[in-house]
């Protein structure tokens, strides 16, 4: 790691410890007449500062006495509400890194303060507040890189799904233990999944129909180098490949353990952004900072969910009106592996996202759980301490969905059947864990095992959709499936699933294009056409541009 960055978490490290110390001088007990310099400072300054303050996204600050005072009613509201501060995991399903609970203690304290006049107390008493070494979360980045030109997002309609390219003219290999994502729009921008080009061709993509970036969220230029060891495997990798991801009411994270990502000289950033509109037109244009270590980590880090691929592959189909839908899916890894870290990601209508592990010897270990999932704060969990998982344990994720009409958060009144989508109106699922394998001489072996255990669950699925025609017709799918799983890593099969689908798949849209004109217009698109063609269309216009159509011979 650069002395710069070293010394950068030497003064994150002291202002944590900083903080802890401001949280023991808080009494054990809720007084009956609490004071601001006191009793709530240090409640404020070690729960809510860090994100009130200013360049922050938090609506308003939350520093000074006048501050607090003037917001007491409202901060007493959603303590107990438990909606602030935003922490969702319940207690008992992991420990993790800057939990942000506030204890019985501390919300009496806080609503009797409000309660009783608000006194200020003794000036000599008040705590100095936390200082920060800039107004990004992580310190100064050692790099911060911006798309080049804003994109106006219109003001209704449906999701957009637009990728951009950020140049980057790196001479030599960087590897990212951080970042922080900073939106210009962060009402529309729902997440970014951050992807590396090593082939130049989002370059040429960016911008070349006259507006920022290009359609979808494909990997453009994926280069297979290096997938063998520690390579994106995106398809299949909680971490999403690339550099990784973000989503609303994310918190940045430094990887622990020394751990970090390759960004490559010469290699280029590309963002898939998932934008939804909110009634009104709006300029994004993101802004990245990147935090350095200057060695190759030892160890490489994989990423696995359950159930697999966001649930894509796991059938998912809630029938309106379903107040408690559940997917689960089971992941058994072969080598001993350390979890370092855990989230997960729903859409409105997700309900709880929970997992477990049975070790070898039977026992039971929690590992997460959300009990009341909020589609606005969708945070990645750092375990305090990595989870050892020994060869044979068992992953176990659930995720559930409440489709009713008594949920608050579904967007359909009536409610309405709701499959598997990209858009937020659609559904997605899974619990998102990041590990890495104790020996990095397992690391094949665990990623196989990832792989394996999505093309296990595709297999499920067609069995489940169509019986004993899944081995017979269908273009074979078990065959295709097994023909997937024993393609040698980093090569180039020419299919995900086996098969010329390429070939038959272009030949069926040629025949939809009645005019030949290269495209296929939404008169041209037929019922039997509009399952698949909504996966097409990734810019979701309604139409298949030639842009979009040149896409399919690169996946």
């Amino acid at each position: 790691m650069t002395k710069k960055t070293t010394n950068k978490l030497i003064r994150a490290g002291l202002a944590l410890a900083g903080f802890a110390a401001l949280q023991l001088t808080a009494i054990a007990d809720a007084k009956a007449k609490p004071t601001f310099t006191e009793d709530i400072a240090p409640i404020i300054y070690n729960n809510c500062t860090e994100c009130h303050r200013t360049g922050q996204a938090a609506p308003f600050t939350l520093k000074s006495y006048n501050d607090v005072k003037k917001r007491a009613r409202l901060i007493t509201k959603v303590t107990e509400d438990h909606y602030m501060p935003p922490w969702h995991p319940v207690e008992g399903h992991g420990k993790f890194v800057d939990e942000r609970r506030l204890t019985a203690d501390e919300l009496a304290t806080l609503k009797n303060w409000h309660k009783t006049g608000m006194a200020e107390g003794p000036a000599d008493k008040l705590p100095e507040p936390p200082k920060f070494a800039s107004d990004w979360l992580l310190g100064k980045p050692d790099l911060i890189v911006k798309m080049p030109k804003a994109y106006t997002m219109r003001a209704d309609g449906s999701d957009i799904y637009r990728s951009f390219c950020i140049p980057m003219d790196l001479k030599e290999d960087k590897w990212v233990a951080g970042f922080e994502v900073r939106p210009s729009a962060r009402a529309v921008l729902h997440h970014v999944i951050i992807r590396i080009d090593q082939s130049g061709e989002a370059r040429k993509a960016d911008g070349a129909k006259g507006t920022p970036g290009f359609s979808g969220m494909r990997g453009i230029g994926r280069s297979s180098r290096g997938s063998r060891r520690g390579g994106s495997n995106d398809v299949f990798s909680g971490s999403l490949g690339g550099l990784g991801g973000w989503a609303v009411g994310g918190t940045p994270r430094i990887l622990p353990l020394g751990l970090a990502r390759k960004l490559p000289a010469g290699a280029d950033i590309v963002l898939n952004s998932h934008f939804h509109p909110t009634g009104k037109e709006e300029e994004e244009q993101t802004t990245i900072g990147l935090y350095f270590t200057d060695k190759k980590p030892d160890r490489t880090l994989i990423g696995f969910q359950v159930p697999p691929v966001f649930g894509s592959i796991s059938g998912l189909d809630i029938p309106a009106g379903e107040s408690n839908y559940e997917l689960k899916s089971k992941f058994t890894t072969p080598v001993d592996i350390d979890l370092i870290g855990v989230g997960a990601h729903m859409h409105y209508i997700g309900h709880t996202a929970k997992a477990h592990a049975t070790l070898p010897d039977s026992t039971i270990k929690p590992l997460f759980y959300i009990d009341d999932w909020d589609f606005n704060w969708q945070g990645r969990y750092i375990y305090d301490e990595p989870i050892r998982l020994p060869a044979g344990t068992t992953v176990e994720g659930t995720v559930s969905f409440d489709n009713s009409a008594a949920n608050p958060h579904n967007q359909f009144n009536p409610p309405r059947r709701v499959r598997w989508g990209l858009e937020s109106t659609d559904e997605m699922g899974s619990v998102i864990f990041s590990a890495v394998p104790a020996s990095e001489a397992d690391l094949d072996e665990f990623n196989a095992a990832v792989r394996d255990h999505a093309v296990d669950e595709a297999r499920l699925m067609a069995e489940r959709r169509f019986g004993s025609r899944g081995g017979s017709g269908r273009g074979n799918i078990t065959d295709r499936l097994e023909q997937f799983r024993n393609r040698r890593p980093g090569g180039n099969s020419g299919s995900r699933l086996g098969g010329d689908w390429r070939g038959r798949l272009g030949e069926r849209l040629k025949k939809l294009d009645k005019n030949n004109n290269g495209e296929i217009e939404p008169d041209e698109i037929d019922e039997s056409s509009r399952r698949y063609i909504r996966f097409i269309d990734t810019n979701k216009d309604g139409r298949v541009s030639k842009e979009e159509l040149s896409q399919i011979s690169e996946r």
